[in-house]
């Protein structure tokens, strides 16, 4: 088993490429965000385009993610000004 790894301290980003018994690519990848994700490649040059483009598309996720839990603060703060949430705790008021 091959590990090439990468940790750098000045943000979250590192990822770690695995070589498995089968031939393929493990990839684990940290964005700078601190966003995982974990994928196999076949080959080490799949492997590692893979690493770039996640890091290339942090800011995208990131800006997704934001947008997702925004929505959800806006629909958790109208269900109690309507009263459907009482506070049980699985919802089924």
């Amino acid at each position: 088993v091959k590990t090439l790894k990468n940790n750098n301290m000045e943000d979250k980003r590192s990822y770690t490429i695995t070589k498995k018994d089968n031939g393929w690519y493990r990839v684990e990848v940290i964005d700078k965000y601190g966003a995982w994700t974990e994928v196999y490649e076949k080959t080490l040059f799949e492997a590692s385009r893979f690493v770039y483009e996640y890091w290339d598309k942090s800011d995208q996720r990131k800006k997704h993610k934001d947008n997702w839990n925004q929505a959800m603060i806006k629909m958790i703060k109208l269900d109690k000004e309507n009263g459907i949430v009482s506070g049980n705790r699985d919802g089924l008021d």
